[in-house]
């Protein structure tokens, strides 16, 4: 068999995850192969909400404004009684990662991109139609045997692989890594449709113990149904047509539209036991399958797509050691298994068993919308988790863990140049570190900066931003930008920040608070961390 160089990181799976995560390398030029075994990208209806966050990682490559453009932006969700009528809604209206929290899109639409954008990188290809066979590791590469379309096989060598592949995972197998968690008794059917006419725009939500469900819209009259199986329903019985068009005469003047999918699923809550072995790393369904019930699925695939992409290219491009790879499998683990709690606990909902459950579920969510904060809690959609890490790749601060601002993500505001034009905060910092200090006189913005060894190799871009009643200017001496928090909002979400400085990863979480007072000692953590001492 022919053998390829070396490559720096091969995916195997060019699904969302897979292709997200060789655009986000190919952004911080880092050479990528990507392995799928089927011939194009997926052309049906998949996944098909994605939310703030993964807007957020897309603009890294650029794709952001593209995909919205496909979009129907910003919808909730509305919770119905066996009558039909509505007991609770989940409406969000802020906006804190600079992108709207909910929104539908078409899983092809975004495969597509995806592929299509890789092809402008020279260092990143896609090679269709090729399957791998076997798998095997040293302390210097990994070796994958591949079959082509045509039978032949070569042998293909990498220094990393990410199994982007499913939840079936082939590569998950090889390695031996097993799952934890449990599977849905009860099968669902998922029904796509095209050309809907219920111009409804938000989620119903049937939490009716005869035949749970949720009517769902999507962009350019697209809609899908996804209803409970029933005890003695089978697979063949519930897919018959005419079975599907009661379905949808039962729930809504679609009963004679196109039908562009009808299958069976079963959900399941599942974790891998291991996120990585070694050299190569398990990604998106791969790693962790999630109950659809909150639309969370994809968007954890894609949170880790981002999580890893910039920590590979750093090693690979000698800006920090390898021990970093390994913060990938302390950070993501956590907040994805929060992810899927949060989905049962909505399936619990939608799902109440008997009328009697449903009716005390529903008494309960008509009682908090007397109870100001709770009702908030609720249609604010603020019991999801809140994109942090409790261990990992950064220098804790000591601070009460529900309140530090390390390890979280920070937020997105809308900010002003001098010349009084918008933009939005990541598109300033680009695709590397960021050193933010927020100060109403940029000239004293970094006063009293202790040094930082590591600014050059981290290749750090220093940004100042003003307070909202202060102009940005003059501008702060070192800096890249000086600009204007316009709305306040980086403050408020950010509170105490004119008495630190903000060290911001690639993927936008913050890796360290400097204190302007007595700040070496954090360096000092920060250059161990980084092997830098």
């Amino acid at each position: 068999m022919n053998s390829e160089p070396l490559t720096p990181v091969t995916i195997v799976g060019a699904g969302p995850v897979g292709l997200m995560l060789a655009n986000l390398l190919a952004a911080y030029n880092v050479p990528v192969v990507v392995i799928e075994r089927h011939h194009t990208t997926v052309q049906e209806p998949r996944a098909i909400s994605i939310d703030d966050e993964s807007l957020r990682a897309l603009q890294i490559p650029g794709l952001d404004a593209a995909l919205k453009a496909t979009c129907a932006m910003d919808y909730g969700s509305v919770y119905m009684g066996p009558d039909r009528q509505p007991f609770a809604s989940v409406s969000p209206t802020s906006a804190e990662y600079g992108h709207p929290r909910r929104n539908a899109f078409a899983q092809p639409i975004l495969e597509a991109m995806l592929a299509e954008n890789l092809g402008k990188y020279p260092h990143a290809q896609i090679r269709f139609g090729e399957e791998v066979c076997t798998l095997e590791q040293n302390d210097a590469c990994v070796q994958l045997t591949i079959q082509r379309h045509d039978g032949g096989h070569y042998v293909h060598n990498s220094q990393y692989v990410a199994a982007c592949d499913g939840g079936r995972s082939p590569l998950r197998h090889m390695l031996g890594v097993g799952m934890h968690g449990n599977t849905y008794e009860k099968k669902w059917l998922i029904i796509d449709l095209k050309g809907t006419h219920d111009n409804f725009r938000q989620t119903r939500v049937y939490c009716d113990p005869r035949r749970p469900g949720i009517n769902l819209p999507g962009p350019n009259r697209t809609r899908r149904f996804e209803f409970m199986l029933l005890e003695g329903e089978t697979d063949e019985q519930v897919t018959d047509i005419d079975f599907v068009r009661q379905l949808l005469r039962d729930h809504g003047p679609d009963e004679h539209i196109e039908i562009v999918r009808k299958q069976v699923y079963t959900f399941h809550a599942r974790m891998a036991n291991e996120w990585q072995k070694g050299r190569v790393f398990l990604l998106g369904d791969a790693a962790h399958l999630t109950p659809p019930f909150a639309g969370q699925g994809l968007n954890s695939g894609l949170r880790d797509a981002a999580n890893l992409s910039w920590k590979l290219a750093a090693v690979l491009q000698g800006r920090l050691p390898p021990k970093a790879l390994g913060s990938y499998q302390e950070e993501r683990p956590e907040h994805a298994w929060q992810l899927i709690e949060m989905a049962m606990t909505l399936g619990k909902i939608m799902m109440p068993g008997t009328l009697l459950k449903a009716k005390l579920i529903q008494a309960a969510f008509r009682a908090l919308r007397w109870i100001p904060p709770a009702n908030d809690y609720i249609t604010q959609m603020r019991y999801k988790p809140k994109p942090r890490f409790t261990k990992g790749f950064f220098v804790a601060d000591g601070a009460d863990p529900r309140n530090t601002l390390v390890g979280r993500m920070v937020c997105q505001p809308m900010l002003e140049r001098p010349d009084r034009s918008l933009i939005r905060l990541d598109d300033l910092l680009g695709n590397d570190f960021a050193l933010i200090a927020c100060h109403p006189n940029p000239a004293q913005a970094f006063e009293g900066l202790p040094l930082l060894p590591f600014e050059q190799s981290l290749n750090l871009k220093r940004l100042c931003i003003t307070p909202r009643f202060y102009n940005p200017f003059p501008a702060a001496p070192d800096a890249a930008h000086t600009v204007r928090d316009v709305s306040g909002e980086f403050e408020r979400h950010c509170p105490g920040a004119q008495d630190i400085w903000l060290l911001v990863r690639p993927d936008r979480y913050v890796m360290a608070c400097i204190p302007r007072k007595n700040g070496n000692q954090t360096v000092k953590q920060l250059n161990d961390l980084l092997q830098l001492a």
